[in-house]
């Protein structure tokens, strides 16, 4: 699976179970994310960070900037 922005804790419990074996993710969510609250997917889900960052961090930034 291929996100944009890290998951939250709740998604993350979804994922868990889903078995998911990869997730990507674009840009980090420092405050909601689920990787601060030191939690793990399924041990055989292989998670990537920062793939296209900059990037899909301002695509969230505007996102949200256009819909204020």
């Amino acid at each position: 699976m291929y996100v944009t922005l890290e998951p939250c804790v709740m998604c993350s419990g979804a994922l868990n179970w889903s078995q998911i074996s990869k997730l990507v993710i674009g840009a980090r969510d420092e405050q909601r994310g689920f990787l601060n609250k030191n939690l793990t997917l399924h041990p055989k889900t292989d998670v990537v960070t920062g793939v296209l960052e900059n990037e899909c961090s301002e695509m969230v930034k505007a996102f949200f900037r256009n819909k204020r």
